[in-house]
């Protein structure tokens, strides 16, 4: 069984991700995607997107790079994208419950393993907005659409969304 490498991201038309450490728009039903999504997977996260959740995942292991935290209660700290892979690679191949590490952000994390990614699950915001960080662009043809819901905006949803799930090609 192949390991399966992914990327679950909300993004705005203009590939903003967050905004001052937080995400830029509130969408209750896309966070209950993500939760349903994640759970029983291996998170893998940059320092600052812990920080903007405030504690590791419930139900989910829980990898976090960072050259500056050393230990984290709940969670396994790497220095390295490449030793947090490795160790994820390493579950997986020793664990028949995963066969999925989750890359959650932030945006070198994502840019970082775009490369070995074969799957994305992309929140599509349907709003342009100022941020600090983003996603990386990419190229529609290297993917193939396997799934597309959309949702509306609501009394819980800030904008219109649509979650995409492709494959690499």
């Amino acid at each position: 069984m192949s390991i399966i490498i992914s990327h679950v991201v909300a993004l705005s038309n203009n590939n903003v991700i967050g905004v001052d450490n937080k995400l830029p728009w509130n969408l209750k039903t896309d966070l209950k995607h993500f939760k349903n999504y994640t759970t029983d997977k291996i998170l893998l996260m940059g320092r600052k997107t812990f920080e903007s959740i405030g504690k590791p995942l419930p139900n989910r292991i829980n990898y976090v790079v960072s050259t500056t935290m050393s230990e984290i209660e709940g969670a396994e700290v790497f220095k390295s994208t490449q030793d947090a892979l490795d160790a994820a690679n390493k579950k997986c191949a020793n664990d028949s419950n995963y066969n999925e590490i989750v890359i959650i952000g932030g945006g070198y994390l994502f840019r970082d393993t775009l490369g070995i990614t074969n799957k994305l699950v992309l929140t599509n915001v349907d709003c342009d907005i100022d941020g600090d960080v983003f996603y990386p662009d990419i190229n529609l043809n290297d993917w193939q659409e396997r799934n597309s819901e959309n949702f509306s905006k609501d009394a819980e949803n800030d904008y219109d969304f649509t979650v995409k799930v492709l494959e690499r090609i």
